[in-house]
């Protein structure tokens, strides 16, 4: 019961870390807030925690726009009280080069992954500072330490997010704590796209030859919401399977 009492708001929490996030939060005595624009996925989220006995509601929100983000957070203040453990999850990209890219999918992309954390955390802290504290864990990538081909706009988010959880920890010291998680290669609802071998292909590209499951980053995201991590703010953890930790090229098929 690491966050017995605490009122937690997960966005993306309809699928992938969000929704694994979340059911463990609620294990560990939060009360959830599922925040998606994914309304069967949050529902089913949000289900999942009823049936393991935890306490939990979905909010329908597209995270990109500024109207959705005032409303979840007044509606979740309303339902459960001030938002005590915030995990700003949601992610959304358009792949493209520099001269690809176009505006729009670029300005969505940091509306997405780079704004809305800014944005949530706005409308959060007055209220963690009014209730003695608080903690922010943001999920970053790998992405925001390494270069890829044609991930323009979202590694500039990701990027961002690091310089932001800087920020937000200098501002928020010493009640609340901010962190950030950089997953690598880890099964989730934006590999929709990626077919099997590509799966295969790059998760040989890891020392530990498999790609993380959201469990996994759930887990660490745990940690740093909680109080195992209280001398932490600021701060970064990789948890990629060593990815950007050693140089080892893809073999072929």
């Amino acid at each position: 019961m690491l966050l017995k009492d605490k009122v937690a708001l997960i966005t993306g929490g309809g699928s992938g870390i969000g929704r694994a996030t979340a059911r463990l939060f609620a294990q560990h005595g939060a009360r959830v807030a599922v925040a998606d624009f994914n309304d069967a996925g949050g529902r089913q989220t949000v289900e999942q925690i009823s049936a393991d006995n935890g306490q939990a509601i979905f909010v329908h929100a597209d995270i990109g726009r500024k109207q959705d983000i005032e409303d979840l957070v007044r509606e979740v203040v309303e339902r459960f009280g001030p938002v005590t453990v915030l995990f700003s999850n949601a992610a959304s990209y358009a792949t493209g080069a520099v001269d690809e890219i176009a505006e729009e999918d670029w300005d969505r992309t940091l509306d997405v992954c780079l704004k809305a954390t800014w944005r949530l955390a706005r409308l959060v802290v007055p209220g963690m500072r009014a209730q003695g504290g608080g903690t922010i864990v943001i999920t970053g990538s790998v992405h925001a330490i390494r270069g890829y081909p044609q991930y323009t706009a979202y590694q500039a988010a990701k990027g961002g997010l690091l310089a932001l959880t800087r920020s937000l920890a200098a501002d928020g010291a010493p009640t609340i704590r901010v962190k950030t998680i950089l997953p690598g290669a880890v099964v989730s609802g934006l590999w929709k796209d990626h077919s099997p071998q590509q799966r295969a292909r790059i998760a040989r590209m890891c020392p530990l030859q498999r790609n993380g499951q959201p469990e996994e980053i759930a887990q660490v995201a745990l940690f740093l919401a909680s109080d195992m991590s209280s001398y932490m703010t600021g701060a970064s953890v990789v948890v990629d399977g060593g990815l950007t930790a050693v140089i080892q090229p893809p073999t072929d098929d």
